[in-house]
């Protein structure tokens, strides 16, 4: 145990303790003086005997226990036995008071945190593989969680609300996350998360406290200089200040993603699309697209911090927007472009509800969002509508209620951190798209379609292969014998090397240098970085191609090298056939 925490214990075990141990000392005392007193039975000589302190802690030893084992070491005078009844019950009744204190000191809740921590401390002690450090396990960490430990990282979690610790407990994730509750702002808890280890590769903070996260991040930063931080914010001004601390930092604000996302959806439709399928939105596939929404009229209600970045956002591209907002001072810097006021029926009517195409309920309260919904369908049946869901508990709701597309930031965080850290260069991959639709829409058709017939289904996997000893040692033995190994080599399928697994090379990083659809002749280098997309029940395959000494030999000469010493031996003498 730690000396902190050893000092913990030992100071509320004493607090606790203290009192029934002073008493039970005094009763012992008592009574063992009283038994050594009282005259016993007379000897042969009709002298009085007396009870050494030996035998008095003896005998009281059993008796206040309530064991029994008679009178010791002779039978007892009659004075003695009465001194011996005022000693049971009076032993008893002290003893009863002292077990008491101890189920009471078991159950106080500081004790039961300083075992909590210790065992957490020597838990992460003993991971040997690489963790994420996620500090808050609200919906987003939960969710995001999810998604990395179904892609095979391990995470360590530190979150205030001993609940939602609880609950981490019960999620059924293929690996087993750790958990403590504490207060990540306080630099002792990261330490104990082993925010110092090596095998600690990133710390993910998503809290909604904004300035609990930037003290994590600050602290962090500190503890750890090289250490990957990804950071929620929504505030402008704590963003700056989390970018300030320098290093592999990165801040995700679901809003100006959701921002991003909308104009997507409504000037680049194909792109969202591929977006939705990486991310294996339910019910996404290639050959599904949204209709186009260029052209109409947009109604946004609520204009906080989210509806301020998607007005923004829809102002630049020149979409004639009407904010209904009820808080005059959230609105007096676009007042031509606004309507004062619940987002009821009828001020959503005065603000052009039956001639737009699309509608924003924005606000951070579900329960008015959905209303603002139900009550435009009504009127505009064709509308395009778009609902925020700020509790993940109210998913049901939002599923049932005919919506077009729910906006939950939780779930935009979760997957943008976990592209970031299973698919980094996917970012470089659709600022490739936007290019290639802004210049020429046909080949990102082309695109689209490739990744429909080699890939297909509407759930991909996507990971991030580098070429190196721990994740493609026989292709790096390959090289080390100067052979060539090219990128389409590696996804031959083992059973017909005439054919490809159903995979997709997306991206290739060679240093600083990156390749967007790589070509197949590519030769490989150690160090290279290349992001697949791929069927999930083809990746053992794959992965089997970049371990497997012998699987990539025949991959590449179409021939089985020999296995055994015996068939080298003859293979080197040329007997074999």
């Amino acid at each position: 145990m730690s000396d902190s925490s050893l000092g913990r214990v030992s100071f509320i075990v004493l607090r606790h303790m203290r009192a029934p141990i002073i008493v039970l000392i005094c009763v012992y005392a008592v009574c063992m003086l009283g038994m050594v007193l009282v005259p016993g039975v007379p000897d042969e000589n009709g002298q009085a005997t007396y009870m050494s302190f030996f035998h008095a802690y003896y005998f009281l030893a059993y008796t206040a226990t309530t064991t029994g084992f008679g009178e010791l070491p002779v039978a007892f005078s009659n004075a003695q036995r009465v001194w011996a009844v005022f000693c049971l019950y009076v032993s008893v009744v002290t003893w009863l008071y002292a077990v008491g204190k101890i189920i009471s000191l078991l159950k106080n809740p500081h004790l039961q945190s300083a075992f909590a921590e210790e065992s957490f401390t020597r838990a992460v002690r003993k991971k040997t593989n690489d963790y994420y450090l996620v500090c808050g396990f609200g919906d987003t960490g939960s969710l995001l969680l999810r998604g990395l430990t179904d892609a095979g990282f391990s995470a360590v979690v530190i979150e205030l609300d001993d609940e939602r610790i609880k609950a981490l407990d019960l999620r059924d994730y293929p690996t087993k996350v750790l958990g403590l509750c504490a207060d990540a702002t306080v630099p002792r808890y990261l330490l104990d998360a082993g925010i110092e280890r090596k095998q600690c590769i990133g710390i993910l903070i998503l809290s909604n406290d904004e300035d609990a996260n930037l003290k994590i991040a600050v602290s962090a930063r500190i503890l750890r200089p090289d250490l990957k931080i990804i950071c929620r914010s929504t505030s402008t001004e704590n963003e700056s200040e989390i970018l300030a601390i320098g290093g592999d930092t990165h801040v995700v604000d679901p809003f100006r993603v959701f921002a991003s996302y909308l104009s997507l959806m409504i000037y680049n439709p194909s792109i969202k699309t591929l977006n939705e399928w990486f991310s294996r939105t339910p019910g996404a596939t290639l050959d599904k697209n949204i209709c186009s929404l260029k052209g109409g009229a947009w109604i946004l209600c609520g204009h906080g911090k989210m509806g301020r970045i998607v007005y923004k956002k829809l102002s630049e591209k020149g979409i004639d927007t009407t904010v209904v907002e009820p808080l005059v001072e959230n609105i007096e810097d676009i007042a031509d472009h606004a309507v004062l006021g619940r987002a009821n029926l009828e001020n959503l009517k005065a603000a052009g509800l039956s001639d737009c195409i699309g509608l924003i309920a924005g606000t951070n309260n579900d329960t008015f969002n959905l209303s603002i919904i139900h009550q435009a369908n009504r009127v505009n049946p064709s509308l395009f509508s778009i609902v925020r869901q700020n509790k993940h508990m109210n998913d049901v709701l939002f599923q049932r209620a005919h919506v077009d597309f729910v906006l939950q930031p939780s779930l935009v965080i979760a997957r943008m951190v976990l592209f970031m850290l299973t698919a980094p260069l996917l970012k470089s991959f659709f600022g490739h798209l936007r290019l290639v639709y802004d210049n020429n829409p046909k080949e990102l058709a082309d695109i689209t379609r490739r990744l429909s017939v080699d890939v297909g289904g509407d759930a991909p996997t996507l990971k991030t292969y580098t070429i190196n000893e721990k994740m493609a040692p026989a292709v790096m033995q390959k090289l080390a014998m100067s052979t060539t190994v090219s990128l389409g080599d590696l996804y031959r399928d083992s059973a017909d090397r005439e054919r490809q697994l159903k995979a997709v090379p997306l991206v290739h990083r060679r240093g600083k240098v990156i390749k967007v659809l790589p070509p197949n002749d590519l030769a490989m280098l150690a160090d290279d970085e290349v992001l697949f997309c791929m069927v999930p029940n083809e990746k053992i395959f794959f992965e089997a191609n970049l371990v497997n000494e012998h699987t990539l030999s025949y991959l590449l000469t179409g021939e089985e090298p020999p296995k055994g010493d015996f068939f080298r031996w003859l293979q080197a003498r040329k007997v074999a056939p």
